[in-house]
């Protein structure tokens, strides 16, 4: 299995419109984790714009493995879904959806004017999101005396992800994250700062959220 990795993403759902010879696009931009979300945002946009045309649509999820779907929903073959996805990945973010609703207005736009709204829609509603790190962190389990703790806390400082979740007792119980690229700098400092008196415990890589 691969390391998990930095990506950024959306933090809630955020729409925006265009108007193009009589069609209206609506792109509706929103949270998307998995596949089992693509059906479950689709059935959502649907049920509120339920007299719609067209319902095109992009996703990219499973976190850093950026897993991509998309789909043109009777548009020709790669006006709409494509150019949806194009937009995401531009964007750099995973977990994210965007669905691009066609409200159709009596006028054939032709290929390049169907990828031309469909983008347009999709960059409108992204420009409109708010985002939010996922930093990967490495996760280490220890147990240190209160004098290593207090060097640890101020040597180590600049290595914390997040603040360490610390239980006190006859001694310190520790759980540390640190960036997945600070990894090897952090074990040799902690190792050094200690004397070698501590057993480093490696537990599942997890994710820290940041807000931008």
């Amino acid at each position: 299995m691969s390391k998990i990795q930095d990506y950024s993403t959306v933090s809630s759902t955020c729409e925006a419109e265009l108007t193009i010879k009589g069609s209206r696009f609506i792109g509706v931009v929103m949270p998307c984790i998995s596949e089992d979300d693509v059906q479950a945002n689709l059935r959502m946009v649907s049920e509120r714009y339920r007299d719609a045309t067209h319902y095109c649509y992009a996703a990219v999820f499973d976190g850093s493995d950026r897993k991509e779907k998309s789909s043109d929903n009777g548009e020709p073959s790669g006006t709409a879904g494509k150019p949806i996805l194009s937009v995401i990945k531009g964007s750099g973010m995973s977990d994210i959806m965007c669905i691009v609703v066609r409200y159709f207005g009596g006028t054939l736009l032709g290929t390049g004017g169907l990828v031309h709204a469909y983008s347009e829609a999709a960059k409108m509603a992204m420009e409109k999101v708010k985002t939010y790190d996922r930093v990967a962190c490495a996760v280490y389990r220890f147990t240190l005396d209160y004098g290593y703790y207090s060097v640890m806390e101020s040597k180590c400082r600049d290595l914390m992800a997040c603040n360490p979740v610390c239980d006190f007792t006859d001694k310190v119980d520790v759980i540390f994250r640190t960036r997945i690229c600070d990894d090897e700098e952090f074990v040799r400092r902690i190792t050094d700062l200690t004397e070698r008196h501590v057993m480093l415990r490696r537990m599942d890589d997890e994710y820290v959220d940041v807000k931008n």
